[in-house]
């Protein structure tokens, strides 16, 4: 078989394979996409956007964040949701009290992007504990991550 028959064949496996995960995946899962009506971005208490939050915080270096992570969220509000300003992506704002590893009850602000994902495939976030920015990554008070 010639090899641009080869790689031919190789890009059509990809893509149904490709096809096939994103047909397949559970609800929750799933790579959002902004066709077909279905939801441009996760809402902000799904528990695939909580999951990230919590492994955002996590991967956080400890100098950063003294070690500090989140144990769970609750009280999970929406707090802003943009389209075409300034980009023509969704954005959804969320906010919520989250219970961390010292004890202590802080707010945590989020937001998650359209096509932001793996190959602008999905959406991703940014997270920010209140409190837990000491390097202003996110500007004085999770400015960046809470607000649009």
């Amino acid at each position: 078989m010639p090899a641009l028959h080869r790689h031919a064949l190789r890009a059509i496996v990809y893509a149904a394979a490709f096809a096939g995960f994103c047909l397949s995946a559970q609800a929750q899962d799933r790579p959002y996409f902004s066709w077909n009506g279905e939801p441009r971005i996760p809402a902000c208490e799904e528990a695939a956007v909580q999951r990230a939050v919590i492994g955002h915080v996590a991967r956080a270096d400890a100098v950063y964040s003294g070690g500090i992570t989140i144990r769970e969220m609750h009280r999970i509000v929406e707090t802003g949701y943009s389209v075409d300003r300034p980009s023509p992506y969704a954005r959804r704002f969320c906010e919520a009290r989250a219970m961390m590893s010292d004890g202590r009850q802080r707010r945590v602000y989020y937001a998650i992007t359209e096509h932001s994902g793996f190959v602008g495939l999905s959406w991703a976030l940014e997270a920010c504990v209140a409190g837990i920015d000491p390097w202003r990554v996110y500007d004085a008070r999770c400015r960046t991550a809470r607000s649009y």
